[in-house]
């Protein structure tokens, strides 16, 4: 009865809310009857550590049960992390290191964020206050202002156990602003939900309720990146793992809620729409009850089998991509149905003037003299992923016509953060004049700390260039 009534508030009684739409599943799942009811009782505690290099002056904790480390909350980009769902065996925990550049595709496990993204970072104003460090619970509130909007939010946090499901993040989250706006409350992630790399990929897909009640789901895929209005008591997450599957369950908003999937990182945007009238003191109010956790692999599996393929209609998309490891010879664009473990081109026209196989290739045209132009894949889908510990080989054939005052040249940045990030960057000798198809290449070995690769095909100057049977290969 504690947790409920902690659930439900002042002037909010959860208890008469009708079940959500993931409990009345769960109610019907007989992998979820199946489950043991475990009366563990957990002995969570914080471990404070000090911040990677990248995040100085923020604070960072390890959430602990007994000896193991569960997970991570920390104030540099506001986040909860559990690295997993139940306890390990005795003496078989993990550490969980950190490493330097803690960013979206090496996270341990799976995250929500503590803040509204209207709010920062346009104003960094953010508090992390514990009101219980130990115990059978841990209990936080974070409080962030964007001042410049005038909006103001406060979130509970308490993370329990659940006798099927196992560590639960129970959230409560509120909103005022002096106009009403959109507030992204929630964004859901996990480590490896973006690599492109096969071997590293985790989840395959992302599955959701819709408006009309059904449940829908999409294969990981630059194309596949929907916006849709969720049913109210809804729910989004990734299927389908054995040992961990991330869900946030909305139990009650009082506004209507969307959700969007990034067409990079497959995070979802949970968001609330602006609320329609002022209160007593004059501003707009919002706010959402909802939980974070984990569904068992045979459950997931039921849940995949009753959801409903949102993909678009089978068939080319005419859209260019690129896949690491492979001879990427422009025939075929990215489908549109299934998995794409790879990026879509940014600014890449697709030609069949000239191919050094096949028919196609990517054309680029220059923009004049001292000027420089380039295509990337990263219109969408994730990024590539460079391992510090390998080297690499990028090359493509190339030819041109009419670059006098100029040349054509593959490019690669290590990058984190952004695209503007820029660690280091290299580039092939550049081909210019008039000539035919050439091979061109570059070696490296990426930046410490496995950065993303930021890859361009580039032209400097005036006239035109044609790539072809572009590779990336690691060795």
């Amino acid at each position: 009865m504690a947790l409920v009534c902690w659930l439900a508030g002042a002037g909010c009684p959860l208890l008469s809310a009708p079940a959500s739409l993931l409990q009345q599943f769960l109610d019907g799942s007989k992998g979820y009857a199946a489950l043991p009811r475990s009366p563990y009782t957990p002995a969570f505690r914080l471990e404070a550590i000090p911040p990677p290099p990248d995040a100085k002056g923020s604070e960072w904790y390890y959430l602990c049960d007994g000896p193991q480390r569960i997970g991570l909350t920390q104030t540099w980009i506001c986040e909860i992390e559990l690295f997993r769902f139940f306890p390990a065996a005795p003496g078989q925990g993990e550490p969980y290191p950190i490493p330097p550049v803690y960013h979206w595709a090496n996270l341990h496990g799976a995250r929500i964020q503590m803040y509204g993204r209207q709010m920062l970072p346009a104003d960094p104003a953010f508090r992390l206050t514990f009101t219980r460090k130990e115990g059978e619970t841990i209990e936080f509130t974070t409080e962030n202002v964007h001042r410049e909007g005038g909006i103001h939010g406060t979130n509970q946090y308490r993370l329990a156990w659940d006798q099927r499901l196992g560590y639960v993040v129970y959230c409560h989250s509120r909103y005022s602003m002096a106009e009403p706006r959109a507030i992204e409350f929630n964004n859901l992630l996990a480590g490896g939900i973006s690599d492109a790399r096969a071997e590293h990929k985790r989840w395959q897909k992302t599955v959701r309720t819709l408006v009309d009640g059904k449940i829908g789901f999409v294969y990981h895929s630059p194309l596949h990146v929907p916006t849709d209005e969720i049913a109210a008591g809804g729910f989004v997450g990734y299927i389908t793992e054995e040992r961990m599957n991330p869900f946030v369950e909305l139990l009650e908003t009082d506004t209507p809620v969307s959700i969007s999937t990034c067409s990079q990182w497959y995070d979802q945007h949970i968001v609330l729409k602006p609320p329609a009238q002022r209160g007593a003191d004059g501003l707009y109010h919002t706010q959402a009850r909802y939980r974070f956790l984990s569904l068992p692999g045979a459950v997931a599996r039921e849940l995949e089998q009753v959801a409903v393929d949102q993909s678009p209609e089978a068939g080319p998309s005419g859209v260019p991509g690129f896949l690491p490891g492979t001879t990427n010879d422009f025939e075929t664009t990215v489908p549109r149905e299934g998995l794409y473990l790879g990026p879509i081109w940014r600014n890449a026209k697709l030609s069949e003037t000239f191919a050094h196989s096949g028919k196609s290739s990517l054309r680029l045209r220059g923009a004049g003299a001292g000027r420089e132009v380039s295509i990337s894949p990263t219109g969408g889908g994730p990024a590539v992923y460079g391992e510090s510990s390998k080297r690499y080989r990028l090359s493509a054939w190339v030819k041109t016509r009419g670059l006098l005052d100029g040349g054509a040249y593959l490019q690669v940045d290590d990058v984190f953060w952004s695209w503007s990030d820029q660690r280091a960057t290299r580039r092939s000798t550049p081909v210019g004049g008039n000539q035919d198809w050439t091979r061109v290449e570059l070696c490296f070995q990426p930046s410490a700390n496995d950065p993303f690769l930021l890859i361009k095909l580039c032209v400097a100057g005036s006239g035109s260039a044609w790539f072809d049977d572009l590779a990336l290969m690691a060795w």
